[in-house]
């Protein structure tokens, strides 16, 4: 099933949230807006804002509040990519010119905190403590998780914990807190909260985990991006990590990290390396177990439209091609 026939009770919606962030483009700068314009042009998959929109229709749904904090959610999203992109000095995104491809460096970064600012603003239109105060702490977050990622990088010797942390920050967070904030403002009770809470956590994990499979099995084309750029930028993920476990010194993850060799040949020989052996499999057992987790957590909640569709959608991250 596709995300948007997932997103079936709260498509209407959605369309609202896309009009609020296509608003956020509109400014009296010329230059500002041509970069606001390409870089939020590019719609993704949605399921951030509309994990805020699911998880807070099981009780007082209210657009007033909702519109603008999902749209907070998926331009605090956006605005990582913009300063993932330029710390991995990537050109492309989803088939498109990145912005630091486009303009310099110092201008990348204030575009990306201008993201994260407007976020912020749209956020305090929820008028609630609470919200605000997760959406603050998350951001912190995620700022971890960025650095952790930064001084780990050409660190081949990593354990699966230290994967694990990186991975809640830097994806799992913001899942979590769209479903959070969404049951938040919706005024449902804390166990149902607390319920959403750890479900977007885990669909988070098994999220991020299927992405860094689809980094050695993906198709470029649909991806936008080559296969391996992940052990050409230095990063381990869960498929090498498990063969080192039962391989430590493997000649072909040696090459890169130790030998500093991150040509096309290097890196296509150890992503065979890593297809070819049992790591691919185990990454995807644990994004199923993760997704399990989260649907497990759904248990206390009514059962209705937007219950199946937060279990379709934990199905849907496991099995994607992109």
């Amino acid at each position: 099933m596709a995300a948007s026939a997932i997103f079936d009770p709260v498509q209407r919606d959605l369309e609202l949230v896309d009009e609020a962030i296509r608003q956020v483009s509109r400014v009296d700068y010329p230059l500002l807006e041509s970069f606001l314009t390409h870089i939020l042009s590019t719609r993704g998959k949605r399921v951030r804002p509309a994990l805020v929109l699911l998880s807070a229709s099981f009780h007082n749904y209210c657009l007033q509040f909702l519109v603008p904090l999902a749209a907070a959610i998926e331009l605090l999203h956006t605005a990582t990519l913009v300063h993932d992109d330029l710390i991995d000095n990537s050109s492309v995104r989803r088939g498109t010119p990145t912005l630091n491809a486009l303009t310099s460096h110092s201008a990348t970064v204030l575009v990306g905190d201008y993201l994260f600012a407007t976020a912020a603003a749209l956020c305090t239109e929820t008028q609630n403590v609470r919200v605000m105060k997760v959406f603050g702490q998350t951001l912190m977050t995620i700022c971890d998780g960025e650095l952790r990622q930064i001084f780990s990088a050409g660190q081949w010797r990593q354990s699966r914990d230290e994967y694990y942390q990186k991975i809640e920050r830097k994806t799992a967070s913001l899942l979590r807190t769209a479903a959070e904030t969404g049951a938040i403002l919706s005024g449902a009770p804390e166990e149902h909260i607390q319920a959403l809470r750890q479900y977007g956590y885990y669909l988070g994990m098994a999220f991020q985990v299927v992405d860094d499979v689809l980094d050695f099995i993906g198709d470029e084309s649909t991806m936008g991006k080559p296969v391996g750029s992940d052990l050409r930028q230095g990063m381990i993920t869960l498929p090498t990590i498990r063969l080192l476990e039962q391989d430590p010194d493997h000649p072909a993850i040696r090459r890169i990290f130790d030998d500093g060799d991150s040509s096309d040949r290097a890196v296509h020989e150890a992503v065979d390396v890593v297809v070819r052996s049992s790591g691919i499999a185990f990454a995807l057992d644990e994004a199923r177990r993760f997704a399990r987790i989260a649907v497990d957590h759904l248990a206390t909640l009514p059962a209705c439209q937007s219950r199946v569709a937060l279990e379709s959608l934990a199905e849907y991250v496991v099995s994607r091609a992109s």
